[in-house]
């Protein structure tokens, strides 16, 4: 049965002119990491890329990797990810595997977007 945090997932997405804006609500997890990834995936073959985790709560080593992944991708070919306040839970989870020098945080959408220039 799924949890309420589950059940509540939701991943809505908006462009901008040289970025694309996601926000997480919800879990991420290994049931529905795969239509994160293939939102993110298509949205880094274009721009830079802004997470908001700030509603995420919980989130599985799946969808760690997908960060790391993203991260990669995207600076391979010059753009950024940057996470906008990531939640307590968010925060722990990649302090626990070691990433958390790999990503660029900012506090807002707007102090997202100043990383990027």
């Amino acid at each position: 049965m799924a949890t309420p945090a589950e059940q509540q997932f939701q991943i809505t997405e908006e462009k901008a002119q040289t970025y694309t804006y996601f926000k997480i609500k919800g879990a991420m997890n290994s049931q529905n990491t795969h239509e994160v990834r293939r939102k993110f995936l298509d949205a880094a073959t274009k721009n830079h890329v802004l997470l908001d985790l700030s509603e995420v709560e919980l989130i599985v080593s799946t969808g760690i990797g997908l960060l790391f992944e993203m991260s990669e991708q995207l600076s391979r070919s010059g753009k950024k990810l940057a996470l906008i306040q990531p939640s307590a839970r968010v925060q722990q989870v990649i302090s626990m595997t070691g990433f958390t020098e790999m990503f660029s945080y900012a506090p807002s959408r707007m102090a997202a977007e100043k990383l990027l220039d």
